[in-house]
């Protein structure tokens, strides 16, 4: 039997006449006038096309209210815009503390949200969350520049335990980021989840918990994911690493590379690690549509971070004038198995002495070192230009057939 209850429906027309053609001008405005809701009684506040500028109003941010939903009547037709004088990384666009007020269910739906000398468009990090906020078919976009603080923030979440982040079909030009909490807990822990969504980066922080975090991402595209531990932070009882919290369901992503890595300082400096350096239980964030878990079937050890070539129903290590499979992600012993990444970006070291265009077909020399491509075979393309120097390259790889 479905739960019944009592829904109330408000309209908000930017430039529009109250009780004429709309209920209110102002989101601010129609969010602070609902006193009575509740679980049996759910308010839908339907966004008309226009912009909603709240730049220099004085607020920190605007905020969500429990089984409240703002829906726009258009994604890109309604506009909500906080772009600020002054910086803060106090300030949001939407912020679900800012009524102080627990919250069950909120959504923001069918948005354009635009932040600029804030820390983000949409920020979720306090204890009145006790249920879900979900944002479906929003645009986040963070006008920052990369001399400013939280340039690349699109949604900024700190979990606590039971709540749960639900992002469908979100698009930003920042990331889409969550850490969990400080405390350390039992049972169920918090989720994130993330579906046919569109950014950069995706970055998944873990501060101290030992709970059991859940995150899902299903049908995104990024450049990258980034599993992100955090060490040393001022609150945090310092500790030796012993087991991840999350747990990571990743499902039909076009994501070019997974990384692991340790910071000292929430991410602004790191330090690459391999997944089995950091994780317990590493297969958990391995992609399965970047990554195979794959057997040493050759006679030599394969080193983390190599290059390898198929063998039969196994790989082994790379020797010149073999077909390139992929990298080694973890140290494998002849006949035990390992992640190797056999498409999407991985980086491999250049020869000093050769100058790569962006986007140009490379090739491997006989050292194993990327080359641009002559009469050997096509490994991948170039990301990014790469001058003189002992550096890595990204290769977007080509992937070779499975025989």
């Amino acid at each position: 039997m479905s739960v019944q209850y009592e829904l109330v429906e408000k309209i908000v027309k930017a430039g529009g006449i109250v009780n004429v053609d709309c209920d209110y001008t102002e989101i601010k405005a129609a969010l602070d006038d609902i006193a009575d809701n509740s679980a049996g009684k759910r308010y839908v506040l339907r966004i008309l096309n226009g912009t909603y500028d709240v730049s220099n109003d004085g607020n920190l941010y605007l905020g969500l209210k429990n089984y409240v939903d703002l829906i726009g009547q258009s994604r890109g037709g309604v506009r909500i815009v906080k772009r600020d004088d002054d910086y803060s990384d106090a300030k949001n666009v939407f912020d679900s503390a800012y009524y102080g007020q627990r919250i069950e269910y909120a959504s923001l739906r069918n948005l354009t949200i635009v932040s600029y000398n804030l820390k983000a468009p949409v920020h979720i990090d306090d204890e009145y969350v006790q249920g879900t906020i979900e944002l479906v078919d929003c645009t986040l976009i963070n006008e920052n520049t990369p001399d400013m603080g939280n340039y690349q923030n699109g949604l900024a979440c700190g979990l606590r335990q039971g709540q749960r982040v639900v992002a469908r079909g979100v698009h930003s030009n920042g990331m889409l980021w969550m850490h969990n909490g400080f405390e350390a807990y039992a049972g169920e822990g918090c989720r994130f989840e993330l579906y046919n969504c569109i950014c950069p980066f995706i970055v998944i922080g873990e501060l101290i918990t030992y709970g059991n975090d859940t995150i899902v991402i299903e049908g995104c595209r990024a450049e990258f994911l980034r599993y992100l531990y955090i060490k040393g932070v001022a609150v945090q009882r310092l500790r030796p690493y012993v087991q991840s919290s999350f747990t990571f369901e990743l499902r039909g992503n076009a994501i070019d590379y997974v990384e692991a890595v340790t910071t000292t300082d929430l991410g602004y400096t790191s330090v690459p690690t391999a997944f089995d350096e950091l994780c317990e239980g590493k297969w958990s964030i391995s992609d399965p549509s970047i990554h195979r878990f794959v057997m040493n079937t050759g006679a030599a050890d394969i080193d983390k971070g190599s290059l390898v070539s198929r063998d039969g129903y196994g790989v082994k290590r790379w020797a010149p004038g073999e077909r390139l499979y992929g990298m080694a992600l973890d140290a494998i012993l002849p006949g035990d198995y390992g992640i190797v990444q056999d498409r999407g970006i991985v980086f491999i070291h250049a020869h000093p002495d050769m100058e790569i265009a962006e986007d140009e077909p490379v090739e491997l020399d006989a050292s194993g070192l990327i080359v641009r491509l002559g009469s050997g075979e096509k490994i991948g393309l170039a990301r990014g230009r790469y001058a003189h120097g002992d550096r890595v390259l990204k290769v977007q790889l080509t992937k070779a057939p499975e025989s």
